[in-house]
């Protein structure tokens, strides 16, 4: 149970000892001292970290500035029933947006627990501060705003409330502004023993200042956090552990006979775990004290069974699981017979068995590297599991829990979490209290308010792992959101991460870096690859110059690309408008036609050769306008478009809007909204945006979007899953004959990248057949485009290479397939891959070479793919080859990734404030531009 600082009763006085808030008897006071109310002061910089942007009463006069909140008094309100420190802000309509920060907290708290002796009132007021560009009241948000606190008690408690906050370092110093008449007796002023009279309470907007914070990016805040995670402890002296039995055939390396040893020690509840501190009172009375928080409770707190490991890539994660699973399936048959608990609360789930098995919850696309594994390292039949996925899978909850291990998927559980489910009425990942629960790919929930996220969370077991090489993809708050996950209380909560966490990162608090460190360093295990002794990978660029015909094509569309572009660019102010789809498409058009010229281009792309030119070019902001809505087609194109270059967030709260390659036959989610001037909107933000639209709008329903300031009707295309698949499967019929483009007549064979590629194909075939003793040298081919990879099958075709495939489209049993022969088969040394299912999950060691057909705007997503190769297992020299056209549209974006990968070594500018909306969307138009120069 937490606890706030002890506290007893009666009490009328307040004084000091051994840092706890003690009352003392009424009989010690001198009953006629003065209970005239006083103010003590204002508070000295206190904050309130928001979690939503405050709403201001329609009424006060300050409500009409376009460029400032006006200040507004707030009421703090400690929760009912609540044994912490936290004490809620509320804004004038009566919701509540905030806490106050711990410092102030944990003085005022056992204050406001006693004020029915204390008689402490406290008024406070969010001071004026500069409105940020896109929020609006209710909106959800982690920002940090100034407090003043003005403290008001009897005249006979001023000395001991004074005492109360010095011993907490907080100081109360003079106010602007007090209730008329009434005294200012500051304790903490040497210079100041009169009373002075007060005047009216709310100042002038004169008088109110603002005191400036730092501010820091998300990109500086995650090349923080990031460091923390590679400059963890060394854990060179952790000791080996084996797995016991003989379930695990495989031999351990050292690391990960490491790995085991915190694993089996973080399950104990034996292992470092430094939150807590334990505190003797001098009345001998044992409390526990977070050293983050600042809570203190009663009762030693429940030790966390599990954590983080968050080795990365390449390292044996999976043995590391597999080990620890073999080693506890003694404690976990006998947590499997004991009986499940009961509910506590009346809305508790009600658990039909408890369950020996652990749950390992996955992306579907390394199921079959999952299973692949287990036959690699655990005897036959030494672990009995079941992969629970399809239409088919088994409603019997008591058959379920009776195995060993338990291999789902993300968006099964989601399914079965969903209530309203259509063709399923039972849901027995839910009706199931787990030994133990898994998350490989643990960033898959990320994002605590989509449905999978809180599904996973919701799930109940013993123990609780979050497997993942990427912690923190790209906010503090996808650690937060695996803190959830694994219960460790209190940050747990949401708000308690924002509070003691989010909000003094990104204000650059310098004492959050060493607690972060050590809220990480407690419950993760994490080795960079210096770790093993893996061979070397050799990396470059080959530069490849096009036909004379390859030549002409692509300068005739640079050429008109680029005019295009930077006319349609000077008109925009952000990225949004029909312009901006048209700059995508340009960008798209340069970047097929350098993989594979004009094979690649749609027929009405194709058809802008034949004559049609920037002179008689038609008026592309007004074209769809008359229109009633896109079609679907064109709404899913654009959507593939952003992705593609990866800008697919959302334009409000910049989350990325992603549709998941692991789909459910039932699955109906909106994942976004796209509007007319193609702003991709995600379902949260949307009632706020469309509200601001429709204030804007004229009878015609338009207004200028708030974004990008184009001129738009109000009105949204509502992104589903389902249509998106539908979509996705549409795309892939009109593939179904990978010939089809030599139908199409513009065949005319393989392009240069493509030779360049069968070349060293068969340079590598020469070498296989002079060393017929050796194993063969076997070749991954990465496109991001499925169909790039049509075109290089024809030409592996036509040259009599055996390849095998993997793409999102296929099925899981046909991806399995596809891993299994290029493995095993010695014939098959060619594996097409694209880079979307190639991110995830996969062992690639077989091969000893990467061809990288094309650059990618997400850099990131080529070196998680190339690392499916360069791993543990690999037992060769890995050669990494990325195919360039010289001086094409191609260089520039070479540029761009290398941009994005130094992200991570920026240095800390401690001036720079975070760009508003409408700057950020002007950066990453002229990013755009950038690259047609």
């Amino acid at each position: 149970m937490w606890i706030c600082l002890p506290q007893r009763t009666p009490c009328s006085f307040l004084t000091e000892t051994n840092d706890d808030v003690v009352f003392l008897e009424e009989t010690l006071i001198d009953r006629k001292s003065d209970m005239r109310e006083v103010c003590l002061g204002k508070i000295e910089n206190a904050r309130v970290n928001a979690h939503r942007v405050p709403a201001p009463k329609q009424a006060n006069g300050f409500s009409s500035s376009a460029t400032h909140w006006p200040p507004m008094a707030v009421k703090l309100q400690r929760r009912p029933g609540t044994a912490t420190q936290i004490i809620g802000v509320i804004d004038p309509t009566g919701h509540d947006f905030g806490t106050i920060d711990v410092r102030v907290a944990s003085v005022l708290a056992p204050l406001m627990d006693g004020n029915a002796v204390t008689k402490i009132r406290l008024q406070a007021r969010l001071d004026m501060r500069e409105k940020k560009p896109f929020n609006f009241p209710g909106q959800q948000i982690s920002d940090m705003f100034n407090l003043t606190i003005n403290v008001y008690a009897p005249m006979k408690h001023v000395k001991g409330i004074g005492k109360v906050f010095s011993q907490k370092g907080v100081w109360l110093r003079q106010p602007l502004m007090v209730d008329r008449g009434t005294e200012i007796v500051n304790p903490h002023d040497p210079k100041d023993h009169t009373p002075k009279r007060g005047a009216q309470i709310y100042p002038s907007t004169s008088r109110v200042t603002s005191t400036s914070y730092v501010t820091r990016t998300n990109e500086e805040v995650r090349a923080d956090v990031l460091k923390i995670f590679d400059s963890m402890q060394q854990t060179e002296d952790l000791p080996e552990m084996e797995p016991t039995g003989n379930t695990i055939v495989t031999p351990l390396l050292p690391h990960q006979k490491q790995a085991l040893y915190f694993m089996s020690e973080r399950e104990k509840g034996t292992g470092k775990e430094s939150l807590w501190q334990e505190n003797i009172k001098p009345n001998g009375k044992k409390t526990w004290f977070n050293v983050i928080t600042g809570h203190e409770t009663d009762e030693q707190p429940e030790p966390t069974l599990g954590g983080i490991l968050a080795d990365v890539m390449g390292l044996g994660k999976t043995l590391q699981v597999l080990s620890l699973i073999a080693t506890t399936l003694k404690e976990a048959t006998i947590f499997g017979r004991k009986p499940p608990p009961p509910p506590s609360y009346d809305d508790d789930p009600t658990f039909v068995t408890n369950s020996a098995a652990t749950l390992l919850i996955s992306p579907l696309s390394t199921i079959a590297n999952w299973e692949e594994q287990l036959k690699n390292h655990v005897r036959p039949k030494g672990l009995n599991y079941i992969v629970y996925h399809g239409s088919n899978r088994t409603s019997d909850t008591l058959s379920l829990a009776g195995y060993d291990l338990v291999i789902t998927t993300y968006s099964v559980v989601s399914a079965e979490s969903d209530n309203r489910s259509r063709r399923r009425t039972n849901k027995p990942l839910f009706e199931i209290n787990w030994f133990r629960i898994v998350l490989d790919e643990a960033h898959m929930i990320r994002e605590q308010t989509t449905r999978q996220s809180k599904a996973v969370c919701a799930l109940s077991s013993q123990r609780r792992w979050a497997v993942t090489g990427t912690p923190v993809q790209n906010r503090l708050e996808d650690l937060g959101a695996l803190i959830k996950f694994l219960r460790i209380k209190p940050f747990d909560e949401k708000a308690n991460f924002a509070q003691f966490i989010t909000a003094p990162f990104k204000n650059a608090d310098t004492e959050i870096l060493p607690k972060l460190r050590l809220l990480v360093d407690s419950i993760t295990l994490r080795r960079l690859k210096d770790r093993i002794d893996l061979p070397p990978r050799h990396e470059q660029i080959v530069r490849l110059k096009f036909s004379d015909a390859e030549q002409g094509l692509y300068d005739w569309f640079a050429k008109d690309s680029k005019e295009r572009v930077n006319a349609l660019a000077g008109k925009q102010k952000g990225l949004g408008g029909q312009a901006f789809a048209h700059i995508l498409r340009a960008i798209l058009r340069l970047r097929l036609l350098c993989a594979h010229g004009a094979e690649l281009l749609s027929d009405e792309d194709y058809a802008l050769a034949k004559g049609f030119s920037v002179t008689n070019a038609i008026d592309l902001e007004d074209d769809e306008d008359d229109k009633p809505d896109r079609t679907p087609r064109q709404a899913y194109e654009m959507m593939r478009m952003m992705k593609d270059a990866n800008i697919s967030s959302c334009a409000k709260c910049n989350k990325p809007i992603v549709a998941s390659d692991d789909l459910e036959e039932d699955e109906d989610e909106t994942i976004g909204f796209l509007t007319p001037c193609n702003q991709m909107i995600c379902p949260k933000c949307k009632p706020g945006f469309e509200k601001e639209l429709k204030a804007n709008a004229g009878p015609d329903n338009y207004a200028s979007c708030t974004i990008c300031d184009t001129y738009i009707r109000v009105t949204f295309f509502e992104l589903k899953l389902r249509e998106i698949e539908a979509d996705e499967h549409a795309q892939t019929a009109i593939r179904q004959n990978p010939k089809l483009a030599k139908h199409s007549g513009r065949y005319g064979g393989p392009h240069t990248k493509t030779l360049a590629l069968l070349d060293a194909l068969k340079g590598d075939e020469v070498w296989n057949e002079a060393h017929p003793d050796e194993l063969a040298i076997k070749s991954v081919v990465f496109s991001g485009w499925t169909s790039h990879l049509d075109l290089i099958q024809i030409a592996l075709t036509d040259n009599h290479i055996p390849f095998v495939r993997l793409d999102g489209s296929m099925s899981r049993s046909a991806r399995a397939q596809s891993l299994k022969t290029f493995d095993a088969d010695p014939d098959v040394r060619v594996i097409l891959v694209s880079l979307s299912a190639g991110g995830l999950g996969l062992n690639l060691t077989a091969a000893s070479r990467v061809y990288v057909m094309e650059p990618a705007f997400n850099p990131a997503a080529e070196a998680q793919a190339i690392e499916r190769v360069h791993r543990l297992g690999q037992t060769r020299a890995v050669q990494i080859t990325r195919y360039i056209m010289d001086k094409s549209f191609e260089e520039g974006m070479l540029v761009l990734q290398r941009k994005k990968m130094n992200l991570a070594d920026i240095s800390l500018d401690r001036n720079k404030m975070k760009m508003d909306r409408k700057e950020s969307a002007k950066q990453k138009l002229e990013e755009l531009r950038s690259l047609f120069r």
